[in-house]
């Protein structure tokens, strides 16, 4: 093979390199393949790539539909996103600045019940039994705080959304927000007769589930299950595990 053409190959070879690199440096990564797959589960929860240390992964809880979804064939209730935490217990903020006259009081010990309800069913200590509050903590800022917040989302039919930090090295969650979303009237379902407030218990507990790893279901044969992607007010049943959420949950952390 002649100079000439060797000093082209080679040339040829170093563009392709630096090109590649340079083009792999400004790429998005997606998610894992299980986070993305339950991610695409009818328009909710788009995937959010960062950088090549964190992605991240939002799951949208919407409002439940007038006219009931075609049913999804699954032989589980329940989807594991693929990464959970490696240092437990998890610590979390709770900002319970709200615009309907929720008291602290009230808000934290929601929230707080919610968190209890997942570590019992496991061995391991989830959550701490000590949170802060602080009354400036935002959702969707990535600071490595878990904060739970209060805030207005430009959709009526989205109750509230978690987003999720994770390495895919080593499948380690690192961080998760939660907002709740003001343009539904919150509250205490259980002490109105009517049913007209979102109950922040019912909803707390499936957006916990999000932050230890799981993610949404929507087969219909699932409805009942507190993982299941839609609620709507007055619901409180998602307040409580079933068996098929307790499967998923240790089969990341154990029994």
């Amino acid at each position: 093979m002649s100079t000439k053409l060797n000093t082209m190959i080679f040339v040829l070879a170093t563009a392709f390199f630096v090109l590649s690199v340079i083009v792999s440096a400004s790429m998005i990564i997606p998610v894992n393949d299980n986070a993305k797959e339950n991610a695409n589960a009818p328009e909710n929860s788009p995937v959010i790539g960062t950088n090549w240390d964190l992605e991240r992964v939002d799951f949208i809880h919407y409002v439940k539909p007038e006219t009931p979804a075609k049913p999804v064939k699954t032989d589980v209730c329940y989807k594991l996103m693929g990464v959970k935490w490696s240092s437990l217990p998890v610590n979390y903020v709770i900002n319970p600045t709200n615009p309907q006259g929720l008291t602290e009081s009230f808000v934290t010990s929601a929230i707080a019940t919610s968190a209890e309800t997942w570590d019992v069913s496991t061995s391991k200590e989830l959550f701490n039994n000590f949170y802060l509050v602080n009354y400036s903590a935002k959702y969707g800022v990535q600071n490595f705080q878990n904060a739970i917040a209060f805030d207005d989302y430009p959709n009526n039919d989205v109750i509230a959304v978690t987003s999720v930090w994770f390495t895919r090295v080593g499948k380690q969650i690192v961080e998760f927000d939660q907002l709740y979303n003001t343009r539904f009237v919150w509250g205490d379902s259980t002490s109105v007769i009517n049913q007209t407030v979102m109950d922040l218990q019912n909803i707390g507990t499936h957006e916990l589930g999000h932050s230890v790893g799981l993610s949404d279901i929507y087969s219909t044969a699932c409805s009942a299950v507190t993982m299941h992607g839609y609620s709507g007010y007055g619901e409180t049943q998602k307040r409580t595990l079933e068996q098929p959420d307790i499967t998923g949950l240790q089969k990341m952390y154990g029994v």
